[in-house]
């Protein structure tokens, strides 16, 4: 009986001990933080509103040249010419965001990598699906992104 109380006793030390050690090295980070925060990412937002508000004027444009066509054979030919340039600005625009936010993801996860290595952490997540603990390392992150972005403003010509 004493065997299996000591037994128990050592279990319980051990299971503690590697809790708590795991506990010590999970981090969170807090993704939609770094997506209003992140000054790459904030410029990429601002150009993807540029981008709709230019489809919308062509769509706008299109639109009132078709409302002053004179035929119905007329209306139906720009509404085709129209129609395809409009597809191929949409496609264009997706395909350019797609890369663009692509590239802001994998700048994301190397400075996650990066901060949680330097840290010493074993596991990074999302904070929006952990309720409680972990040391939170979205401040470091956003510092590292934003000390490596360059500003427009600071290029020299």
């Amino acid at each position: 009986m004493r065997k299996i109380i000591v037994s128990l006793a050592v279990i319980s030390i051990l299971a503690g001990f590697s809790a708590q050690s795991y506990a010590a090295g999970t981090a969170v980070v807090d993704l939609d933080k770094i997506r209003e925060n992140y000054s790459g990412a904030q410029e990429l937002t601002a150009d993807l509103k540029v981008k709709e508000a230019e489809l919308q004027n062509f769509v706008a444009n299109a639109q009132t040249q078709i409302d002053k066509a004179k035929t119905a054979l007329e209306k139906k030919n720009l509404q085709d010419k129209l129609g395809a340039q409009f597809n191929v600005k949409r496609e264009a625009y997706a395909k350019d965001q797609m890369e663009k936010w692509s590239k802001i993801e994998a700048e994301v996860v190397g400075a996650v990598k990066d901060v949680s290595e330097s840290k010493k952490f074993d596991i990074v997540l999302s904070k929006q699906v952990v309720i409680n603990g972990g040391c939170d390392i979205t401040e470091d992150v956003l510092a590292k992104l934003n000390s490596a972005t360059v500003k427009p403003s600071a290029i020299k010509k």
